[in-house]
């Protein structure tokens, strides 16, 4: 510590600064201003204003009225997140519900759900009956609609090593329209 003193690196303020950073744990507090916690001890001990303001913190973290004015900023600063987070949450089911799907069922189901929630429920508040429901109509809907497998073919390639590669060939039926 007195090689920092030297250089300037270690004044009261930064003991300050490393103090409230650190909420007066001393040890935290040195290894902020790398020197030891004896080093630190020494030099508060040796400077009236330091020992006031460690004993400030000291005070401030008992104090009842500190801890219910913390607990209120936390629950504050919670319910500004919250909103904050709901609002980019809508903005992603958006993006969701209004996405092309193409032929997946999966992104079918996915689209749903977000769907589902920009109405304003909450797929854990809908039954699973409603969703199964919805996806059953939605699969009938895609059977009626999709092109029919006329005829489905494997092609095998057999390479000069041995090993063989199977790969299926779907002839669709044109569409009837």
């Amino acid at each position: 510590m007195r090689r920092a003193l030297r250089a300037g690196l270690i004044s009261e303020q930064s003991i300050k600064e490393a103090l409230t950073e650190s909420k007066g744990d001393i040890f935290l507090a040195a290894s902020t201003l790398d020197c030891t916690a004896q080093e630190l001890d020494r030099y508060i001990r040796n400077s009236a204003e330091l020992q006031n303001y460690a004993a400030a913190i000291e005070k401030v973290k008992v104090d009842p009225a500190y801890s219910r004015m913390s607990n209120e900023q936390f629950e504050s600063e919670l319910a500004d997140l919250t909103r904050a987070y709901r609002v980019v949450g809508l903005q992603e089911l958006h993006e969701l519900a209004t996405m092309d799907h193409g032929d997946s069922a999966a992104m079918a189901k996915v689209k749903l759900q977000a769907a589902i929630s920009l109405r304003g429920g909450a797929p854990a508040a809908v039954g699973d009956r409603e969703i199964e429901h919805a996806l059953s109509e939605l699969n009938q809907l895609y059977h009626l609609n999709a092109p029919r497998i006329k005829q489905v073919r494997q092609t095998t390639i057999t390479f000069e090593d041995g090993r063989e590669v199977s790969q299926p060939v779907i002839e669709l039926r044109p569409d009837p329209q």
